[in-house]
């Protein structure tokens, strides 16, 4: 999947309701071209990911579709978000990490957000979404720009506030390590 079709497939797994809307609205909450919603429409059609019978659109094999989806969304679209990386002013910030308020448009996500949800997973990678830039975490005065930092800022490409189960559960897998693996588990019931 390139980047428009994992914005597309991003947007009709959020909700069930988003399958059946007309193409021009899924453009537009997308953010992509028409063609490229009718494109990727199309191609999950022919894969037998979404059924079409005149009158309704609907996901099939849904589990499959966000297996693919969050194994493409690490590979592929991921790296192209990344906007820098920073690491905590000190241990004493690092472990008292959930008492940082992370400003306006930024949220957590991966690691750091299934600790949040459910408190399964002690984080040991920390991933930042925003809508913005990265500089709004030096104004929290508790990171850092650095190179080889723990955590790391992703630039967000879809709407809404927060960071989707979705985004959370695709950050987990993406780390390889069983502990993520299992807490991506335990996240995926929210997707």
């Amino acid at each position: 999947m390139q980047k428009t079709e994992l914005q597309i497939v991003f947007y009709l797994l959020q909700d069930k309701e988003n399958t059946g809307k007309t193409f021009r609205d899924i453009a537009e909450a997308t953010g992509v071209s028409l063609g490229a919603v009718h494109g990727a429409i199309s191609a999950l059609t022919e894969q037998g990911y979404i059924i079409d019978n005149g009158e309704r659109r609907v996901i099939r094999k849904r589990n499959s579709l966000i297996a693919r989806w969050a194994q493409n969304y690490a590979e592929t679209l991921k790296p192209k978000l990344l906007v820098g990386r920073f690491t905590f002013l000190n241990a004493d910030v690092k472990a008292c990490w959930r008492e940082i308020l992370l400003p306006g448009t930024l949220s957590w996500g991966g690691e750091p957000a299934a600790a949040l949800t459910d408190n399964y997973i002690a984080p040991e990678r920390w991933d930042i979404y925003t809508a913005d830039n990265a500089n709004a975490l030096i104004s929290t005065a508790r990171m850092i720009p650095s190179p080889q930092g723990e955590i790391f800022v992703y630039k967000r490409f879809w709407k809404t506030e927060g960071t989707p189960p979705l985004i959370v559960y695709a950050d987990l897998l993406a780390t390889n390590d069983d502990r993520c693996r299992e807490a991506a588990e335990r996240i995926k019931p929210l997707i």
